[in-house]
């Protein structure tokens, strides 16, 4: 055994109280103790520590279970070891399917979406639209290949109208007070099942807008074989239990509605990163699923900016209550 590893497995039997402490896994650390199974975190960064810490607790609560985590003998959540900080926290191993657990998956974001929240950091963004021309352009006076040329030519028209869309919808909540947040690596292992309870790993990342990172998400499910009908039943529950207001159905549409894959498209063949006919292939995947999401959710009914129909700006869910703001 290493001595870093040695190191640290002593530093926890003595914090922690364990009687017995042994190695199941080494990356992530996994240790076996008479407690069951327990994931063992690396802190280098002491500010994101903090956040984290301020973060899970603000958001924890009696319905699901937000990132389980020991405190040690005296009390406190870390441990320091040299130069960085451990903590301790449950790690339990059976995911929570989505498909049959799309009411408790959308029980569980809803919840989140009315807690997990910072006013929203205003960042300086180029206009999709300008990039999607500026590209297009770039492009006209470089060696493309055939093939992605053909297909980028093809769909610049609708790309543009996509991305000028996308930039309205998101420019509809630029003055909103506060966000939702996720972790920017939340995926299908961020939830596990826990004596019948969803168990929510908060992980380590640093939070990130919630609806963008659920679209992500949603659309990285579709994608997957068999798992389109789950992705309607989960987008019906989320419309039922209202996550699905104004606010969080513009910024999600805008997600699916940006032509980020024709963008990824043209600079892989700039660049020479991707066989032509694999690029292309996920590029037509990618287009046709996000069109059947914006359908999906367009065929809900729930209120939306989108040009041709919605509720007017200002709907429910919009303004939220201060207490419900997680300052970070």
């Amino acid at each position: 055994m290493n001595p870093d590893l040695a190191a640290v497995l002593s530093a926890l039997q003595a914090n922690y109280g364990f009687r017995q402490v042994n190695v199941a896994r080494e990356q992530p650390l996994l240790i076996d103790t008479e407690r069951g199974i327990k994931k063992i975190r690396r802190w280098t960064d002491e500010a994101l520590l903090h956040l984290h810490l301020k973060w899970r607790n603000h958001v924890k609560n009696e319905r699901f279970f937000v990132d389980r985590m020991y405190v040690t003998r005296a009390g406190l959540p870390s441990v320091r070891i040299g130069n960085y900080s451990m903590t301790c926290h449950d790690a339990p191993r059976e995911l929570l399917a989505l498909n049959n657990n799309e009411q408790q998956w959308a029980a569980f974001l809803t919840d989140l979406s009315r807690t997990s929240r910072n006013p929203p950091i205003n960042e300086s963004m180029t206009e999709m639209q300008i990039q999607v021309h500026s590209l297009f352009e770039q492009a006209k006076q470089m060696r493309v290949d055939p093939e992605i040329w053909a297909i980028v030519s093809a769909c610049y028209s609708s790309a543009c109208t996509r991305a000028a869309e996308a930039d309205r919808l998101r420019e509809l909540h630029q003055y909103r007070r506060s966000a939702f947040l996720l972790p920017a690596d939340f995926s299908r292992e961020s939830c596990k099942a826990l004596f019948d309870t969803l168990f929510f790993e908060l992980g380590q990342s640093e939070p990130s807008d919630g609806c963008g990172v659920l679209a992500r998400f949603v659309l990285t499910e579709a994608l997957q074989a068999q798992r389109g009908q789950s992705i309607g039943k989960l987008l019906q529950e989320l419309a039922l239990k209202g996550f699905l207001d104004r606010e969080n159905a513009d910024l999600m549409l805008a997600e699916w509605v940006a032509p980020d894959e024709w963008i990824g498209l043209l600079q892989a063949s700039l660049q020479g990163d991707v066989p032509a006919d694999r690029s292309s292939e996920v590029f037509k995947c990618v287009w046709d699923q996000k069109i059947e999401l914006i359908r999906l959710l367009k065929n809900i009914g729930v209120q939306s900016g989108m040009a041709g129909g919605g509720a007017p700006n200002g709907s429910e869910g919009q303004q939220l209550d201060q207490s419900n703001t997680l300052l970070l």
